[in-house]
């Protein structure tokens, strides 16, 4: 385990928020510094600013991917979706009908029909 310098450890400190959550599985933000300084925690580990992730990866010196978080490569596919176009609209039109389908019935509600299905 690296044992990381107190200034470091400050400089990552000041980008996170300070608000002690523990959802970054530490305790307090200090907690979560020291762990991501000594190279325990990942720079996105931060669940209330997830987007700060990148500046705590360029204090710490590692490099993360251009479309970092929330963003995938145009390669990826994920699993249940039909790249196919035809079979996305249909998809699609399948939605459309259920939402109109939900519409209606909110309308029947409002106009008293009472028995929404």
């Amino acid at each position: 385990m690296a044992v990381a310098n107190k200034e470091k450890i400050r400089e990552i400190y000041e980008f996170l928020p300070k608000l002690n959550c523990g959802l970054c599985g530490y305790d307090n933000c200090g907690q979560f510094a020291r762990a991501l300084a000594e190279g325990r925690a990942s720079p996105f580990g931060c669940r209330q600013n997830p987007w700060i992730g990148h500046r705590l990866s360029e204090i710490i010196g590692v490099k993360v991917p251009v479309y970092g978080y929330g963003f995938q490569p145009a390669s990826y596919s994920r699993p249940g979706i039909s790249p196919s176009p035809k079979a996305l609209k249909e998809e699609v039109r399948g939605l459309i009908q259920k939402v109109d389908n939900i519409l209606a019935r909110i309308e029947n509600l409002k106009a008293g029909g009472g028995n929404a299905e």
